[in-house]
C-alpha cells in the first residue's frame, strides 16, 4: 500500500521542521520502523520512520529544505505499484513546480541525492510551497537573484543557464547574490549541471576589487532561528521592563551547603513560594484573545546553554517539591538536555522561567521574556559587598537579580514587590 512520508509535528510550537539526513535512497527498499529520514526542528531531532514495508519511490524534500509539519516529504509504495495518482495528488498539494523539486519516481536518484557533503542541499530543487525559498527553484528566474550591475564577478565566467535563457543559481546563491550585490549571471557555477552555488557567489564577492572577504557563512536554521523568531516576536509584542534589585546571598550559600543541593536549587524553590504570593506573575498572555491566564503549578523554565544556542526546559510543578526532590529533577533535565537526548515534552507547558548569565560573569542584564510567558527572572554573578553589621564590616555575598515583566499585563510596582518577597524569601530558604 502506497503512502506519503510527511514532515512529522514535534511539539506544540513547531512551526518548521528541516531535513537534516535521508537514510534510504530513492528505489531503495525499507521495512516497517526502519529510519527513513532525520529531520530537526526548531528545538529537538527526531527519526522519521515507515510505517509499512515497501520502497522509496520519490522524495519531495532534500537535505537542508525546511517544510512546516504535515508537507510531503516522499512517497514510500511497492516497487511496481502504481503511484502515478498519489503522485498527481501530492503536486497538486504542493504546487505546479512540485513537479521539478526532489527525487524522480521510478527509483531515479535526485540531484540533491548526489551532491556531495559540500554542496548537499544546494543542487536538489526545493518544493514549491514547502522549502524557505518556496516556489524558487535551481532554474527559476535569473532576475530573482541579480542585482545591480557592478556587483563581485568571477572575472567574467558566464553561468549555466536553461533553454530558456535564465540562470541556474540555487534559492541559497540567490539569497546571497541579494546580500553581496554580486550578478549571478556572471558567476561561473559549480553546483550539479553548472549552477551558481551560495559558495560560488561568495567566492566572487571575495574577488571583487575592495570586497570583504567571506570568512564562514552560518546557516540561520534551526535551534538559532527559532530563538531569533520567537524572542524577536516577543521583544517587538512585550513591553519589556526590567527592574534589578541585589540581594544578600548568605542564606543561600549556607542552606544549599546544609541541604547538599546546588544554589540554583534553593533560587528556584524561592521563585516558587514568591510566585505564590504573586501568581499574577506564573502566568500567559495572549493578546488576540485579551486574556491573561494564571496558573496552579509553577512550571519553571530553566535556560540551559548548548552548542547551538539556548534550550529553556521545564521543571514541572516545582510548588509541590521538596527542596531535594527540585535538585534531582533539575539535575537529570538539564542533563538530558546537555546529552541531547531531551524531547518536545521537556520543553512544552512554561509558565515562568529562570536565567542564569552569572556563571557567565554578568553584573546585569535584560533577559527576553519567554512567549506567551509574562516575566523570566535573571540571575546574575555572584559579588562581595563590605556591609556594617552589628559585628563589624562583613564581605558578604551578593547577587543582582534582573526581573523582566510585560508592561502590558502588570505593572512596576508589581515587579518591584515581586523581588521584595524574593528577597524574603532567600533571606530564610529553609523556613516552613
Amino acid at each position: 500500500m502506497s503512502y506519503v512520508v510527511r514532515m512529522p509535528k514535534l511539539g506544540v510550537e513547531m512551526e518548521t521542521g528541516v531535513v537534516i539526513a535521508w537514510h534510504a535512497d530513492v528505489g531503495e527498499a525499507v521495512s516497517v520502523d526502519d529510519v527513513v529520514a532525520e529531520i530537526e526542528s526548531e528545538k529537538s531531532v527526531a527519526e522519521v520512520t515507515a510505517r509499512e514495508n515497501g520502497v522509496l519511490r520519490r522524495v519531495y524534500l532534500d537535505v537542508e529544505d525546511e517544510a512546516p509539519p504535515g508537507a510531503p516529504m516522499g512517497i514510500v509504495a511497492g516497487a511496481d505499484e502504481d503511484v502515478s495518482d498519489l503522485e498527481a495528488t501530492v503536486e497538486a498539494e504542493l504546487g505546479d513546480d512540485a513537479a521539478t523539486g526532489g527525487g524522480a519516481a521510478g527509483g531515479e536518484a535526485t540531484a540533491g541525492g548526489e551532491a556531495t557533503a559540500g554542496d548537499a542541499g544546494e543542487t536538489g530543487a526545493v518544493a514549491a510551497g514547502t522549502g524557505s525559498d518556496a516556489g524558487e527553484t535551481g532554474a527559476d528566474a535569473g532576475d530573482a537573484g541579480t542585482s545591480a550591475a557592478g556587483g563581485g564577478t568571477s572575472g567574467g565566467a558566464v553561468a549555466a543557464t536553461t533553454p530558456d535563457g535564465t540562470v541556474k543559481a540555487t534559492p541559497k546563491a540567490k539569497r546571497r547574490a541579494r546580500e553581496l550585490d554580486v550578478d549571478v549571471a556572471t558567476v561561473e557555477g559549480t553546483g550539479a549541471e553548472d549552477s551558481v552555488t551560495a559558495s560560488d557567489v561568495e567566492r566572487a564577492a571575495s574577488a571583487s576589487d575592495g570586497a570583504r572577504t567571506v570568512r564562514e557563512t552560518r546557516e540561520f536554521t534551526g535551534m538559532r532561528r527559532t530563538i531569533a523568531d520567537r524572542l524577536g516576536q516577543s521583544y517587538r509584542e512585550a513591553v519589556h521592563v526590567t527592574v534589578d534589585r541585589e540581594v544578600d546571598v548568605e542564606p543561600v550559600f549556607a542552606a544549599a551547603d546544609e541541604a547538599d543541593v546546588s544554589i540554583t536549587d534553593v533560587v528556584l524553590e524561592g521563585v516558587s513560594e514568591t510566585l505564590s504570593a504573586h501568581p499574577e506573575f506564573n502566568a500567559t498572555f495572549d493578546a488576540d484573545a485579551e486574556t491573561h491566564t494564571l496558573y496552579e503549578e509553577h512550571n519553571l523554565g530553566v535556560a540551559v546553554d548548548v552548542e547551538d544556542g539556548l534550550v529553556t526546559p521545564v521543571l514541572s510543578d516545582v510548588g509541590s517539591k521538596s527542596l531535594a526532590e527540585i535538585s534531582t529533577a533539575r539535575s537529570a533535565l538539564t542533563e538530558r538536555v546537555l546529552a541531547d537526548e531531551y524531547t518536545a515534552a521537556d520543553l512544552d507547558g512554561g509558565t515562568f522561567t529562570v536565567s542564569n548569565l552569572g556563571v557567565f560573569g554578568s553584573d546585569s542584564f535584560t533577559p527576553i521574556i519567554n512567549p506567551p510567558e509574562v516575566a523570566i527572572l535573571g540571575v546574575n554573578r555572584v559579588t562581595e559587598r563590605a556591609v556594617q553589621t552589628d559585628s563589624g564590616i562583613e564581605f558578604r555575598r551578593h547577587v543582582t537579580f534582573s526581573l523582566t515583566f510585560d508592561h502590558r499585563v502588570v505593572d512596576g510596582a508589581d515587579a518591584a514587590r515581586f523581588l521584595t518577597t524574593l528577597d524574603e524569601r532567600l533571606d530564610d530558604p529553609l523556613a516552613d
